[in-house]
C-alpha cells in the first residue's frame, strides 16, 4: 500500500516539504504517481521504527557488532574500542540497533511467483513461533544483489522479502533485525525479544 507526501509526513511527524526533501536525496524511497511522490507503508515503518540519533557507525563497527550479537566476541577492535561498543550495543533501544547495522546492507524485493518464495526459509522461524512461508522472507547472502537475481526477486519497496547483505555467521541476528523493520506487528514483536535477549549476552 502507497501513501501520499502528506500523509508519510504524518506518520513519520514531520513537515512535507522534510518529505520531499528526504525523498530528493534519496533517504526515503518513493515512487511517481505523476507529479506525486508515493511512499510504501512499509519503508515508512521501518523508517520509523529504526529512527535513531547521532553519527552513523562505520562498516567496521557494524561488523564487530554483528561479531558481538552472533558470537559474543569480536577481533575487529581493541580492547578499549570492543569493551564501548559492548556497552552500545547492550544499550542501544532495538530500532536504533537495528538501523545502525542494517543501514545500506537491505533492499526490499518480491519474488516472481510463489514457488520463489517458498523456496525461502527463516532459520528462526520455530524460534520465533512464526509460522514456515508466511509473512516476510529473508534472504542474507554476501553477494545480495547477485543472490535477488538467481532467486528472481523484483526491487519493490512494498515487497515481502527482505534482502540482506551479510555472512552466514551473522545470518540469525541479520534475520532477527531484517524482521524486526520490516516485518508485521507480530514478528517485529517476536524479532524485538529476541533482539533483546542477544544485547542482553555480548
Amino acid at each position: 500500500m502507497f501513501v501520499t507526501t502528506s500523509q508519510a509526513a504524518t506518520q513519520l511527524g514531520v513537515s512535507a516539504r522534510q518529505v520531499r526533501r528526504a525523498a530528493s536525496t534519496g533517504r526515503i524511497v518513493s515512487g511517481k504517481a505523476g507529479v506525486t511522490h508515493t511512499f510504501s507503508q512499509r519503508h515508512l515503518r521501518a523508517i520509523e521504527r529504526t529512527a535513531h540519533r547521532g553519527r552513523d557507525w562505520s562498516v567496521t563497527t557494524q561488523r564487530a557488532a554483528l561479531d558481538l550479537l552472533s558470537a559474543r566476541s569480536t577481533l575487529g577492535l581493541s580492547s578499549t574500542e570492543r569493551s564501548r561498543l559492548k556497552q552500545r550495543v547492550r544499550n542501544s533501544p532495538v530500532g536504533a540497533l537495528a538501523g545502525q547495522i542494517l543501514r545500506d546492507r537491505v533492499s526490499l524485493r518480491r519474488a516472481v511467483n510463489d514457488s520463489a518464495k517458498q523456496s525461502l526459509h527463516l532459520t528462526l522461524a520455530g524460534e520465533l513461533g512464526l509460522s514456515a512461508g508466511g509473512g516476510l522472507a529473508v534472504l542474507v547472502s554476501r553477494d545480495a544483489p547477485r543472490a535477488a537475481r538467481s532467486a528472481r526477486l523484483g526491487l519493490d519497496d512494498s515487497g515481502d522479502i527482505a534482502v540482506v547483505e551479510g555472512d552466514e555467521l551473522h545470518r540469525e541476528v541479520l534475520e532477527a533485525l531484517a524482521l524486526y523493520v520490516y516485518g508485521d506487528a507480530r514478528e517485529s514483536s517476536a524479532a524485538a525479544s529476541w533482539i533483546a535477549l542477544a544485547q542482553g549476552g555480548v
